[in-house]
């Protein structure tokens, strides 16, 4: 009687079988209407709080890896539905571009960063919720994907809420918030970043231009003023290279050069730098000096910060995009052509950060939120990281596909 061969794991199979695993795992934090769920996790072992909600950043985050593979019907379905959350929520935009409320006092009356996958209310006002990144980051895709040619069929109400989130982002937007990880209040660089990213999109006199082959004009759409612009580079290059006042270098930093690419490219190599020397570990990405975070049931003790498996998805997908490029920018606008040769050395380092990145997801392609030593946290998979991961190999295939005299995936990843 023959004995029936073992499934193979994750690592045992070919990288484009990898990728569809991987899509698969990120599918099943997938619901009905579009969003995705930050991890199945429900909280039934009482030893963490519920991570199958919505976090409006991790949806927009999530539906990247649709776009990398070309379900742009389901990255515009994820997008119309966050859009449907503001809605649900306008009125708060309205209040706060007039009258500001106090970030720590009347958390009530900020838009909430996360919400209920079926309701779309409002989980909990206990913790910071003002966040502006998720704002920058909608205005930022959502601009993308209209000078893409994504028709949105935009209604009345619809530009009346991107001007009111507009106007909220531009009064709020250059002032403390919570940031990425939901801590402060205090002045973020990532979050400066993505408002200033979000408004560039739609302002764009010739800064992300060079990205699309037909020019389809949207800033007449939401009018973005020139001083908004002005103002928000001022405020980013007043924290650069640092992340905020007690934070030197943090993770959240690699939003500046992807998605946003939104600084010149000596500020990339420093933040690179910074990020590589001080919170690279073996299982991801510390997101910060001296993170205590690390999830409900789980002490750090000996082993340091909780790393994060995203962070080395991140870094992969930087590496490529400056491997992807002819050459970028210095502070004043003036172009830095790159040679094939540094070309092919950010390839290299994109492979080393893949590869890593791969031997800490599981044996059935999820990749967890973080590592406290060498034990996986209980939100495994996470949405949003797993999409990073689909991305990372993405942006590697293509590239190797559109060069193949330059860039080479070697055997022990393909």
């Amino acid at each position: 009687m023959n004995t029936p061969k073992p499934e193979p794991t994750f690592h045992q199979l070919p990288l484009e079988e990898r990728i569809r695993t991987s899509y698969v795992c990120l599918e099943r934090m997938r619901r009905p209407n579009g969003g995705y769920v930050a991890s199945p996790y429900n909280a039934d072992d009482n030893e963490g709080d519920a991570y199958n909600v919505y976090w409006i950043r991790d949806i927009m985050y999530a539906t990247y890896a649709n776009e990398y593979l070309g379900c742009y019907d389901k990255t515009v379905e994820s997008f119309r539905l966050v859009l449907e959350i503001f809605k649900k929520h306008h009125s708060q935009f309205v209040k706060a571009s007039i009258i500001k409320p106090h970030v720590l006092h009347q958390r009530g009356l900020f838009m909430p960063a996360r919400v209920h996958p079926t309701t779309l209310e409002t989980i909990t006002d206990e913790w910071g919720h003002h966040q502006l990144d998720v704002f920058g980051l909608f205005m930022y895709k959502l601009g993308d994907l209209v000078k893409k040619g994504f028709g949105f069929r935009f209604t009345t109400e619809d530009y009346y809420l991107m001007g009111n989130i507009r106007n909220y982002i531009f009064n709020m937007g250059f002032e403390p918030d919570f940031g990425v990880w939901e801590e402060g209040p205090e002045e973020h660089a990532s979050s400066y970043g993505a408002v200033l990213g979000g408004l560039t999109m739609w302002f764009d006199q010739g800064h992300y231009d060079h990205k699309y082959r037909n020019k389809i004009p949207i800033g007449h759409l939401v009018p973005v003023s020139e001083r908004m612009i002005a103002e928000g580079y001022s405020a980013l290059m007043r924290m650069l290279p640092g992340e905020s006042a007690h934070r030197p270098f943090d993770l959240a930093q690699l939003s500046l050069i992807w998605p946003y690419n939104i600084v010149d490219y000596e500020t990339k190599k420093i933040l690179l730098a910074q990020i590589e020397k001080h919170l690279v570990g073996v299982h991801g990405v510390t997101r910060y000096p001296n993170d205590t975070y690390c999830g409900k049931g789980m002490h750090p003790g000996n082993d340091g910060p909780a790393q994060w498996p995203l962070g080395l998805a991140w870094l992969t997908i930087c590496y490529g995009k400056l491997a992807e490029a002819s050459g970028d920018y210095d502070l004043a606008r003036n172009a830095i052509p790159f040679s094939w040769e540094e070309r092919r050395r950010f390839f290299a380092k994109a492979l080393e950060y893949f590869t890593q990145l791969e031997r800490n997801m599981t044996p059935e392609g999820a990749v967890p939120e973080m590592y406290v030593g060498a034990k996986p946290g209980h939100n495994t998979p996470l949405a949003w990281a797993q999409s990073f991961h689909i991305v990372a190999a993405q942006v590697l295939s293509n590239l190797a596909h559109a060069h193949p005299s330059h860039f080479k995936i070697p055997p022990s990843i393909r």
